[in-house]
């Protein structure tokens, strides 16, 4: 499976437009995001990118950072099934920062347009790249214009 960075966007803006700073997963439901698939099983695409916030250290919980499903409240069973448990969970500074180049639809649309087969940490540094280029660009006519 690839990221899908759109996906992933969807996931993040569940985070930034909550009014708390932690969520729980079903949250995610609440937004549409659907967490469970066939058959009771949990949702392979959300699974997937879960674990890739995850790898990247994007989210943590109320304890600090996590290191797998587990940490978030997702207990796979095995075939794919399992169960929820609460559990608070948050965007780190890191995701934080991803959660913003991806709210970029500039940097969004670039990355999926330029970007979309490479590995990960390529996108997330690009996409930094990218977002600090726009908001040099747009201080410049800022600047410009005063």
């Amino acid at each position: 499976m690839r990221v899908n960075l759109e996906y992933l966007a969807s996931i993040f803006d569940v985070f930034l437009n909550a009014d708390t700073a932690h969520i729980n997963l079903s949250d995610f439901e609440n937004a549409g995001i659907e967490l469970s698939g066939q058959e009771g099983r949990f949702c392979e695409k959300f699974v997937f990118h879960m674990q890739i916030a995850i790898d990247n250290q994007l989210i943590g919980c109320r304890n600090g950072a996590v290191s797998n499903l587990k940490d978030i409240g997702v207990r796979l069973g095995q075939g794919g099934g399992g169960s929820i448990v609460d559990a608070q969970i948050r965007l780190t500074q890191k995701g934080h920062d991803f959660a913003s180049t991806l709210n970029n639809k500039e940097v969004l649309t670039k990355l999926k347009e330029e970007f979309k087969d490479a590995p990960f940490k390529i996108i997330f540094e690009t996409g930094q790249k990218l977002l600090q280029h726009y908001a040099t660009k747009k201080l410049d006519d800022f600047l410009k214009k005063n």
